[in-house]
């Protein structure tokens, strides 16, 4: 018993200690952001990424860090990675859009389907946590009034106990599904950012493969394929072809 206590104090005491350090380092990169240090701030972010950090307030002004020191295809990577876990944070989505505006490839995407877009919107109405526990919530509210549709023997009761069981039967499974699809979303691999100047996209995943059309840093693509070193991508407009993986960074 003695033992599990101190295992037990040892993670308090180490959870702790890492959020004071956390805390610390935040507070070193705010003074360096308003001091106008941008690269020290950048430095001092980046290091909580690396040991595991993760948050859209983060991501958002590492982004912002980039973005004030001229370096936009970190800048949208960061803000990219900031709306997967905020998709509704206004003040993500206007940087992203105005950090876009300046990079050299101005691409029209494909209208997707209605259905689909309003699939997202709901999907991203809450975050996985809100939807997991409107799914409990669901699914425990069914069980209360499954008892008393079998313990009640009043009809008008049990209709109405039937009818609320129901009801969280599909709030459960809809808000489960909601909620998977939205941590999927924020796992997903298949998006990322070019990193290198300008590169030409071949028509088949080797060197030898018919030149397409250049892609420049900072355009986002969606990845379809891969083969060893290279992977196949799509752009917004439709068009796709082979790229280097080392010339891009998944969001």
């Amino acid at each position: 018993m003695k033992t599990i206590y101190l295992i037990v104090f040892s993670m308090f005491f180490q959870l702790t200690l890492y959020a004071t350090n956390s805390d610390t380092i935040l507070m070193r990169a705010k003074h360096f952001y308003e001091q106008n240090e941008y690269s020290k701030a950048i430095v001092e972010y980046e290091s909580l990424v690396d040991s595991g950090f993760i948050s859209a307030a983060l991501f958002y002004n590492l982004g912002n860090a980039y973005f004030r020191n001229n370096n936009l295809k970190w800048a949208i990577l960061y803000y990219e990675r900031a709306k997967r876990l905020a998709p509704n944070d206004e003040a993500i989505n206007d940087n992203l859009e105005l950090s876009y505006t300046l990079i050299f490839d101005k691409v029209e995407a494909v209208p997707e389907l209605f259905l689909l877009t309003w699939g997202k919107a709901i999907r991203d109405m809450m975050t996985v946590r809100a939807w997991s526990w409107l799914s409990i919530g669901s699914f425990i509210t069914m069980l209360v009034f499954g008892l008393i549709f079998l313990f009640i023997r009043k009809i008008s009761v049990r209709q109405i106990a039937f009818g609320i069981c129901l009801t969280c039967i599909l709030l459960s499974a809809t808000s489960f599904t909601f909620g998977y699809f939205n941590k999927a979303n924020i796992e997903r691999t298949d998006e990322a950012i070019v990193f290198v100047p300008s590169v030409t996209i071949k028509s088949s995943p080797t060197d030898s493969g018919n030149n397409l059309f250049i892609l420049h840093e900072g355009i986002k693509v969606r990845i379809e394929d891969r083969i060893g070193e290279w992977c196949e991508v799509r752009i917004a407009d439709g068009k796709k072809g082979w790229i280097r993986i080392s010339d891009i960074k998944v969001i």
